[in-house]
């Protein structure tokens, strides 16, 4: 089964966790999350690092700075002082109170008074400090970004949807999905997705905030990081990176309510020539913050790889690049140099993938088609859901009618092929890192790569285990409704290695879809006799033959 990834704790978890006032079984959650998150530890370090403060506070400026206490009282005689009273007179009474003597106690009264007034403004100033710091910094950012020429800029967004490249000013360089959601998350929460690496679009969200807390750091001595998190927005924290020399934003990173989240990073130009060009095309690599790009001298240095372990790193950058989940890549070799090529790329696409791939030394890309109007479709056939559908549509019916209608049925089957579709490319991806990187080319890889090479089998596993969940979740109680059963899933033969055993995943996987086109009435193919209990069987089997492969990856 998925392991449940912990969303990133609140401020007040973490002090109940530095604390100690967690229960057991929270407190180990919340340690396991911290091993794996940095940004946690960092906001874990920064909490631990307030408290040292306010506690060196105390102790060395805040007790040593207040009044001695007076001195302790003598026992009361009523009786004595009754009589002396009765004898002294009212002038002697007055003088005796605002004597010297008298004015101690009341000095000390006073002075104390003044120490808890000051610290209640110290107090106050502390809260208060870090908000106004913070709209001190976006206003200058502001000012200065307002008296530069507007450029067009290319930015790198990752995102819990995968990798996105779009320009500045609106215009995408490959719409997608995940674009166009995350554009609807930045809308509702009034961010401007136009320009959202930018200090005017941060600022005009943060100050139309009526409830906010902001924390200004420098953990990097050239940066200023400003985080605002607040309960009254769609997007509940935003981090901003500014370069203190010149107010330049450098990264960006927003966490939403439904849990999604996106980084954002300006893409620069390399100062070195591109291991390969194309209709124009350049590399580009993500602008560091406060580090300037690459100069050729560093660039020439780079770590010479050879054999499975240069191949290995190109499949990774591919992956990062998103160019593994339906690309007709292929990746071969001409001598020492590693070729990248593909047929039906659109130049948009094109880009992308130099951005990844022009980093890496002795790396070539080739595209036969420069000129290609758009993005060609998958190598593998896909199932779409506007295919001709046979005559018999027995299934389809009586899924219908189980559901309630037919709109209820064009919202289920849009969910399951969607699904599918996801699950397939996964599926695919794995089977091609399987004949990339074959069981003897894996045994000759140093053990860094291999694990690297395993790291990114075990990434499309648990995508395509995720997809499958859910596929399960919403057909499983369906097809029992309409007579379908399963029967327990078939043992495959031992694999010995995840490379065979990816090939008898796709396997399966195909039996899935194509089962899942007869039963939803969107198959080309004639009708399969009892479709529902077979769908229930091969999701079964995919199931049990994702956990073999998961297994075998994690031996080393």
């Amino acid at each position: 089964m998925t392991k449940a990834i912990l969303r990133h704790p609140e401020e007040g978890q973490l002090l109940q966790y530095l604390d100690g006032e967690l229960g057991r079984a929270e407190a180990r959650t919340v340690q396991g999350h911290l091993e794996a998150c940095w940004q946690c530890r960092a906001e874990v370090e920064a909490l631990q690092a307030t408290v040292n403060e306010c506690v060196r506070y105390r102790k060395q400026v805040l007790i040593p700075n207040l009044p001695p206490p007076p001195a302790p009282w003598s026992a009361l005689d009523f009786s004595r002082a009754d009589s002396e009273l009765a004898a002294e007179g009212i002038g002697a009474r007055l003088r005796r109170w605002f004597s010297p003597r008298r004015g101690a106690p009341l000095r000390w009264v006073l002075s104390a008074a003044m120490v808890m007034a000051l610290a209640a403004v110290v107090v106050r100033q502390l809260r208060e400090t870090p908000n106004v710091e913070a709209a001190v910094l976006l206003r200058k950012a502001v000012e200065i970004s307002a008296t530069r020429p507007h450029v067009v800029r290319r930015l790198q967004i990752r995102s819990s949807r995968g990798p996105v490249t779009r320009m500045s000013g609106g215009v995408s360089i490959r719409p997608s999905a995940g674009e166009t959601e995350l554009a609807r998350l930045f809308t509702a929460a009034h961010y401007d997705w136009n320009e959202p690496l930018s200090a005017h679009a941060y600022a005009s969200w943060h100050d139309a905030l009526a409830r906010k807390v902001d924390e200004v750091s420098s953990a990097d001595p050239a940066i200023y990081s400003i985080k605002t998190t607040t309960p009254d927005s769609d997007l509940l924290s935003a981090t901003l990176q500014l370069r203190k020399t010149d107010f330049t934003p450098l990264q960006a990173r927003f966490e939403f309510r439904n849990q999604e989240w996106a980084e954002i990073t300006e893409l620069v130009d390399q100062l070195s020539l591109p291991a390969s060009t194309v209709a124009g095309a350049t590399g580009g690599m993500p602008r560091q913050p406060g580090v300037p790009p690459d100069p050729p001298t560093r660039l020439a240095e780079a770590r010479e790889l050879s054999g499975p372990n240069e191949e290995v790193q190109v499949a990774a950058a591919l992956h990062q690049a998103g160019a593994d989940l339906g690309d007709p890549i292929e990746i071969s070799r001409e001598g020492r140099d590693l070729v990248v090529s593909g047929t039906g790329i659109g130049p948009d696409r094109q880009q992308q993938i130099h951005q990844h791939l022009d980093r890496l030394p002795h790396v070539l890309v080739r595209f036969n088609d420069p000129t290609f109007p758009a993005s060609a479709p998958a190598t593998e056939p896909a199932i779409t859901r506007d295919a001709a559908v046979p005559a018999d549509k027995i299934y389809q019916a009586r899924i219908e009618q189980r559901l309630g209608g037919r709109p209820q049925f064009e919202r289920f089957s849009g969910q399951l092929l969607d699904w599918t579709d996801s699950a397939m490319a996964r599926a695919y991806a794995l089977r091609r890192l399987a004949q990339q990187f074959p069981v003897s080319s894996a045994a000759a890889m140093r053990p860094e790569d291999r694990r690297t090479l395993q790291a990114l089998g075990r990434e499309h596993l648990a995508a395509l285990q995720k997809d499958l969940a859910r596929i399960q979740t919403t057909v499983n109680p369906v097809l029992k409704s309409i007579g379908g059963s399963a029967v327990p899933p078939e043992a495959h033969a031992s694999a010995a290695a995840w490379q065979p055993a990816s090939e008898d995943l796709l396997v399966t996987a195909r039996r899935v879809e194509t089962l899942l086109a007869v039963v939803l009435g969107v198959s080309n193919g004639p009708s399969i006799a009892d479709a529902p209990s077979q769908l229930l069987t091969a999701l079964g089997q995919l199931t049990s033959d994702i956990e073999q492969c998961q297994r075998l990856l994690s031996y080393d």
